[in-house]
């Protein structure tokens, strides 16, 4: 008796729990006379403890076999509830099929087979028809417009295109009662076809219907602030007057005050919401992005650390704390806290793809610390998670080696950074440069052909490689080349100015070569431009001007071995 008993019980604990009633008020479907058999009771019970051990593919298999033999609908519904719960959408769309086929009166029967059809495959005609008269069977406008809802969400969660999406629902909508909810869909529909026009239009009939819907709200003032950001924020800001508690409109409101720069908007705002982000870590975060945008760099760290406090043991959560530990280093790195900055960037794991970044800011910090050894240690230890972000490690070593006067290491380590991205412009130029320095005059001006070829409008090319030839006072025709295609390229450029200057003086064309050099010094008050213009004058006997131009330069900076090499080479003396 104890055995029949429970077994009774656990009959109808299953099928009150497991095998729930339909949620659209359907019509109730006739049952199958099915004798409740000890095996079949053992069936359902073994079905639900293998779901319940993650082995959802056992149970799913039970209940569809047991559905077939029984033509019992509850059990191809269990069926359907399994294989949606873990994402095994074709199976889900077989049990809905049978499920409908046992049931075919069910709302909800006909409402599943539809969903898992449209996960599972394409927005056919027919499956648009049958959500069509799934609607128009259904009297109530909240049911009806929640089986819309469900049905457009799904859809968007398809394989189909956006357009396909939108083909799809804009014949559902015009069935509905409620026009507003319709039209709110349909602009978001339109607005990922990129038909913004569209969007704009269904946006406001659906605020303009409903006028108290947050979402509503959202969409129109989303699409107005793109090109009437005085009228977006009007409408938001008459919105949350009528609806003061409304915290979703009060967080629009703030953004949209930094969206446009608005810095004593948001701190306003931040007084009403403040006090929601001490309970919610997911609004601390959105607070910290929008003080951030408006340089309110106090509240921003103060947000971030509340966020980092909420988030830690909530899995939803977690995922962003490297992000937060990232924005906390640069915060500090921004305010020259360099060792707190330090500390924030060593807590990103190493398997968080902002590792990398973290791991280069971090060398940044310790450069300020002027601590390139212990810079070139991290970067040393530390692997790229992919070969973009290797070759900013080598990238950084470079930079590092060359400004502690290790050029032939800074060399080797531009190499290996070119190496992984070989048409780089940046790193293209940057080893011309090295090479130069190094003497490595082939290997300079293969890294320039190369560039040139590359990046034919870019005038550093051009004006390096020419300038290295007239430097080394060969192929000046070339250089003469190269040199009057980077100034058509940047006519106004005062390095450009000075090549060519310096070239017409090589060239024995000292009036020119006057000419393009004073352009640049006025441009420019660089010394190697202003000790180009000093050789121009003296070699045309214009000595007075060159001491105008080196006796400030003196008085600067005395000891400088290049102005004194100079004024020996030319014989100038006070």
């Amino acid at each position: 008796m104890a055995s029949n008993f429970f077994s009774l019980k656990t009959w109808r604990w299953l099928f009150c729990l497991a095998l729930a009633a339909p949620a659209w008020g359907a019509t109730p479907t006739a049952l199958p006379n099915v004798e409740l058999t000890g095996g079949l009771l053992y069936q359902i019970i073994a079905s639900e403890f293998a779901y319940q051990r993650q082995e959802p593919a056992l149970a799913y298999q039970t209940y569809m076999q047991m559905a077939s033999t029984t033509k019992d609908p509850r059990l191809a519904q269990r069926a359907f509830q399994i294989a949606d719960s873990v994402h095994a959408f074709k199976d889900a769309q077989k049990a809905g099929q049978l499920w409908a086929e046992l049931a075919p009166n069910d709302a909800d029967a006909r409402l599943a087979d539809l969903l898992a059809s449209i996960r599972s495959g394409e927005l056919t005609p027919s499956l648009q028809n049958t959500a069509k008269e799934l609607l128009r069977s259904e009297k109530d406008a909240k049911k009806k417009q929640q089986i819309f809802q469900i049905i457009a969400l799904q859809v968007d969660l398809g394989n189909a295109t956006d357009q396909e999406a939108l083909e799809f629902i804009r014949p559902l909508a015009e069935i509905l009662n409620n026009k507003g909810q319709a039209a709110l869909v349909l602009a978001k529909l339109y607005r990922l076809t990129g038909d913004m026009e569209k969007c704009r239009q269904f946006a406001k009939k659906a605020f303009s219907d409903m006028p108290d819907d947050t979402t509503a709200l959202l969409e129109y003032a989303d699409i107005l602030l793109k090109s009437k950001p005085k009228e977006a924020l009007l409408l938001i800001e008459n919105f949350v007057k009528k609806h003061p508690d409304d915290m979703q409109a009060q967080l629009a409101l703030a953004k949209t005050y930094a969206r446009q720069g608005n810095t004593r908007g948001v701190q306003k705002q931040l007084a009403l919401l403040e006090p929601y982000a001490e309970r919610s870590g997911s609004l601390a975060y959105t607070l910290a992005s929008i003080t951030d945008a408006v340089g309110l760099t106090n509240d921003t760290k103060r947000f971030l650390l509340l966020f980092e406090r909420l988030s830690k043991g909530d899995e939803q959560l977690s995922d962003r704390l490297p992000q937060t530990y990232l924005s906390l280093g640069l915060l500090d790195l921004r305010q020259k806290h360099f060792e707190a900055a330090i500390s924030w960037f060593e807590k990103v794991p190493k398997d968080n793809h902002f590792y990398t970044q973290a791991r280069l800011l971090q060398a940044q910090a310790l450069l300020a610390l002027n601590q390139p050894e212990r810079a070139l240690k991290i970067l040393e230890a530390t692997r790229g998670h992919n070969q973009e972000a290797q070759m900013e490690i080598e990238h950084k070593k470079a930079q590092i080696l060359y400004e502690s006067g290790k050029v032939s290491q800074a060399y080797q380590s531009m190499k290996k950074a070119l190496e992984i991205n070989p048409k780089n412009a940046a790193l293209l130029y940057q080893s011309a440069l090295l090479a130069v320095e190094l003497k490595k005059m082939d290997e300079a001006e293969a890294y320039l052909e190369k560039g040139i070829k590359l990046y034919p409008e870019r005038a550093d090319f051009y004006n390096t490689l020419g300038y290295l030839w007239v430097e080394e006072g060969k192929n000046l025709d070339k250089a003469k080349t190269l040199l009057d295609k980077a100034l058509a390229l940047e006519p106004e450029n005062p390095a450009i100015l000075d090549s060519v200057g310096w070239l017409y003086f090589q060239l024995k064309q000292y009036p020119l070569a006057q000419n393009y050099l004073e352009k640049a010094a006025q441009k420019f008050k660089d010394k190697e431009i202003l000790l180009h213009l000093v050789e121009v004058y003296q070699v045309q006997g214009f000595t007075d001007k060159a001491m105008q131009i080196l006796r400030p330069m003196l008085k600067q900076a005395p000891d400088d071995p290049e102005i004194n090499a100079c004024m020996d080479r030319l014989h100038l003396r006070f």
